[in-house]
């Protein structure tokens, strides 16, 4: 519903709700939540103190209402409205791809998933976290001490175990030789260790295993005097503990409100620190109060009490909002103000969380600043978040290899750096260089796999053709960005430019392809010299040759398969070893090459 009269609160019902200020473009300014919308609406006009309250009625044309069931409901929707129409006058979560959660499904068997938001299936969510990555190796290492499944199988018939189960990561119900009893424990004990729940579950485990080693059941006391000792190695590594146990959140603003910290606190002991970064140019007059109310309505935990660093928050305000979580909890919620030794020393951890987030952040920012200043150098047709870049390397044309580097977000991936030993040309640096692209992308096809934003080719402009060539070859249709960088005077070279980019040698973005360039060549070189050292090694257990044969016969030939198809009086010739000696080496080579 809306009433057209701004400064007349009576067209407004008198029940719980959500209400909407728009400006006279339609434009939603800011979304409020209260037990009472004409109450709560009219503190909103006859505040004259504010200066925020006083931009809002300005601003304003009209004010939307809609009524809801519950409180709780109005929780939501008010989520759900900021969300969608990102108004200037709230405080709210940047949440362009939503946070990452645990979900465990509610399965048979169930599994345990990292998603994003919250409606990616069905189950019990745990988070929001701010940190993706901090969630994938937290996944990892649970699974080390809570063999719970990470997949999606079909669990209605059986089938064979995948590598996780001999990696010791999963229990393998799909096997159907798991009691369906045993597994939803040790998912209850994963529930518990996500709920913060620790010292409880320990005791618990303690008593299981006792009793099932009385039992004679060492299979299974076993498995679970494994988790114990998991478990009590993270008790030990938290050596932050109050003296009162129970459940707290402490939060922090900064004072710019540009970021917000939560540290959680679970049966007395700090189990996590998380931040967000916010959004709102308007904020009205208690932004923590606002943080709280978009945090906890998609947090899957609220604890008994929350602790901020602000004090003198509004108390009607504050009250509205501990009624909102107390109906979503199902018992008494209190927000506090952090006084006191324990409960300042939260908020001061937060606060010193805040600011290496921010400084992490800043350095974030930076990144993305340079990619974007990348593409517009170089007038690629996408922010090169993924780069590839590719080196040939070799020893005066012998042994040539190549290497593939791999850069996310302005950062190396180094389990994403691969390398090729050159087959088919080995002293031409453009087909090597055609080889090693085409036999990388056309792996990434095989498999699937996404294509970079943009490959990076240490050359000039012959081996950006080469590699050019490689990509067309596989039948890509819609092509990465490819540059190549020419060492000699740092020139960029682009498919259908017949000039070089020039960038200055200050340049962020040229500094970036530098440090891809010349991280690829390192890779390239270590590549080389672990197949030097191996051949080496290969060549001093033949009868004859030592260290400066093995290294006159490598510096003679490209490969160990080269010195084959010469044969003995070649090799004998070339490198003035003795004949019999040569014979040895070829006929010790034939058979180690057939292995």
């Amino acid at each position: 519903m809306v009433s057209p009269m701004l400064t007349d609160p009576a067209t407004l019902p008198d029940q719980c709700g959500v209400y909407l200020f728009r400006a006279s473009s339609g434009k939603v300014l800011y979304v409020g939540k209260a037990i009472n919308i004409r109450a709560r609406v009219r503190s909103h006009l006859q505040d004259r103190k504010n200066d925020r309250e006083i931009k809002l009625r300005e601003a304003s044309d009209s004010i939307d209402w809609i009524a809801t069931g519950s409180e709780l409901e109005a929780l939501i929707l008010e989520d759900t409205l900021i969300k969608r129409y990102k108004p200037r006058f709230n405080i709210r979560l940047k949440d362009d791809k939503s946070y990452p959660y645990l979900l465990i499904t509610d399965d048979e068997y169930p599994s345990i998933l990292q998603v994003r938001g919250l409606e990616q299936g069905k189950g019990e969510y745990f988070g929001p976290h701010s940190d993706p990555r901090a969630v994938r190796r937290s996944l990892r290492w649970l699974r080390k001490i809570f063999p719970v499944r990470s997949c999606r199988r079909d669990m209605s018939r059986p089938s064979r175990p995948c590598l996780e189960h001999h990696l010791g990561r999963c229990l393998a119900p799909c096997t159907g030789r798991v009691n369906a009893g045993d597994y939803i424990e040790m998912v209850d004990g994963l529930r518990k260790f996500l709920s913060g729940k620790r010292e409880e579950l320990v005791s618990r485990l303690e008593k299981d295993m006792w009793k099932y080693s009385s039992s004679e059941d060492y299979e299974k006391a076993a498995l679970i005097r494994d988790i114990v000792q998991g478990l009590q190695r993270i008790r030990q590594a938290q050596k932050v503990v109050l003296v009162k146990g129970g459940d707290l959140d402490a939060v922090h603003l900064s004072d710019d409100g540009e970021l917000a910290t939560v540290v959680k606190v679970r049966d007395g002991r700090v189990v996590d620190v998380v931040s967000f970064t916010l959004e709102g140019d308007e904020p009205l007059s208690d932004p923590h109060l606002d943080f709280i109310s978009s945090f906890y309505a998609i947090s899957g935990f609220i604890p008994d009490v929350i602790v901020t660093g602000k004090r003198g928050l509004d108390p009607d305000k504050r009250e509205e909002l501990e009624r909102f979580l107390s109906k979503k909890k199902g018992r008494k919620v209190r927000i506090i103000w952090g006084r006191g030794e324990e409960k300042g020393s939260l908020i001061r951890m937060a606060q010193r969380n805040s600011r290496l987030y921010r400084m992490e952040r800043e350095k974030s920012l930076e990144k993305e600043e340079v990619l974007l200043i990348m593409k517009d150098r170089l007038h690629l047709e996408r922010i090169p978040r993924h780069i590839e870049g590719f080196d040939i390397s070799h020893l005066g044309g012998k042994g040539t290899v190549a290497s593939m580097v791999m850069f996310k977000d302005a950062r190396p991936k180094r389990s994403g750096y691969r390398r090729f030993r050159i087959r088919s040309a080995a002293n031409d640096d453009y087909l090597s260089m055609k080889e090693a692209v085409s036999r990388r992308y056309r792996g990434v096809l095989d498999r699937g796999d996404d294509l970079p934003d943009m490959i990076l080719i240490d050359g000039g402009k012959g081996q950006l053709n080469a590699a050019l060539e490689a990509l067309k070859d596989q039948g890509i249709e819609r092509l990465p960005d490819i540059v190549s960088l020419a060492k000699k005077e740092e020139e960029l070279f682009r498919p259908g430019s017949p000039d070089p980019v020039v960038l200055k040698r200050t340049d962020p973005s040229l500094k970036l392809l530098q440090r891809i360039r010349d991280e690829s060549h390192r890779f390239a070189l270590s590549y080389q010299r672990k197949l030097r050292e191996k051949d080496m090694t290969i060549l001093t257990e033949v009868p004859g040759i030592g260290n400066e044969r093995a290294k006159k016969l490598l510096r003679s030939f490209p490969s160990l398969e080269e010195m084959v198809r010469t044969g003995a009086p070649g090799i004998s010739e070339r490198c003035s070893i003795p004949i019999l000696v040569s014979d040895e080496l070829v006929r010790f080579l034939k058979e180690h090459l057939a292995k």
